[in-house]
């Protein structure tokens, strides 16, 4: 449960990791034994893209994007709660609709990268990923919505 829960980070992790990891060791290669890995830039910006996409969605998750409160401050205490929700409406079809053009545009990936040859699919694949992943998450909190709406009355 751990694993599912935590995989945005997790998988983040993993990418930001192989990405410092790559360009160090590229970096005493080249200064200290004039030698480049000639895939290590590549890896390095994949992992690099990865670990952006995953750590949007898990920001998302978290509920750590910075948001414009100024409507919400403004409106009534009783009106505040409904729009909330109706933003939440909202944040779920505009995930949708990226986490559909993700894919169609992931679908049409047929080029491969010059030096490591990884199809442009890998790369992209994670548009889908963290699109789909902030849609059920905005599921999560229309669910949390409700069920504060329905212990208010």
């Amino acid at each position: 449960m751990f694993l599912i829960r935590n995989i945005e980070e997790i998988l983040a992790s993993i990418a930001i990791s192989i990405t410092v990891l790559v360009v160090i060791v590229n970096v005493v290669l080249r200064y200290g034994f004039v030698f480049v890995v000639p895939w290590s830039e590549e890896l390095s910006v994949v992992c690099f893209i990865w670990a952006v996409y995953l750590g949007i969605s898990s920001c998302y998750k978290h509920k750590l994007h910075m948001g414009v409160d100024v409507v919400v401050a403004l409106l009534p205490p009783k009106a505040k709660r409904p729009f909330k929700f109706l933003v939440s409406l909202f944040l779920l079809a505009l995930n949708i609709l990226m986490a559909v053009l993700s894919y169609q545009y992931t679908m049409l990936s047929n080029k491969v990268t010059p030096v490591m040859g990884m199809s442009y699919f890998t790369i992209n694949g994670v548009l889908f990923i963290s699109f789909a992943l902030m849609a059920l998450h905005t599921v999560k909190f229309i669910i949390e919505d409700i069920n504060v709406l329905k212990c208010s009355k």
